[in-house]
């Protein structure tokens, strides 16, 4: 008897992992260390930003619970968040439309400077050397949300200011 119920608690979650089958996406481009070792280093320029989201039900939200990230720019960088967002300057994206995975998905990629936001949902990244970057606003509660991304430009001793905000 154990195992008839055995068997059908594995098919039962067979099927339920089958309906939320998760895309897996190659990426073409090699993700190279030496190409955004520049991001480790320290400098003197800054990003500040304001992320909101709206969700496909409506509801807005922003606040201390939600993480920004910070990826320099590499041509890996840029396909795997063209194939997210659909374009390589800004987009946002519904996480219940799937979150994909990645081949390759390298360590390397996931060394991100990472910033929450304040419970006005303002952020602010410090000490940046110049160059370019993916800024990412994770937004997500209760199984909805989504990302927002965008890509900025920084020069030395610059401050630039930009909104995440998908309405």
């Amino acid at each position: 008897m154990r195992y008839i119920i055995l068997f059908f608690v594995v098919v039962f979650f067979s099927c339920v992992d089958s309906d939320k089958k998760t895309k897996v996406i190659t990426i073409n481009n090699e993700f190279k260390n030496e190409e955004v070792k520049w991001f480790k280093a320290d400098g003197n320029s800054t990003i500040k930003g304001v992320a909101k989201f709206k969700s496909i039900q409506g509801d807005i939200r922003f606040g201390k619970e939600f993480r920004i990230e910070l990826n320099p720019f590499s041509a890996y960088t840029k396909e795997r968040l063209h194939h997210i967002y659909k374009n390589n300057d800004s987009g946002f994206v519904y996480i219940e439309n799937g979150v994909p995975k990645f081949n390759p998905d390298p360590k390397g990629y996931h060394e991100t400077r990472k910033v929450m936001c304040n419970e006005d949902g303002t952020f602010e990244f410090k000490n940046l050397p110049e160059g370019e970057y993916y800024i990412i606003a994770f937004m997500l509660w209760d199984e909805t949300g989504g990302g927002i991304m965008k890509r900025v430009k920084l020069s030395s001793n610059e401050t630039k200011n930009v909104e995440m905000i998908n309405f």
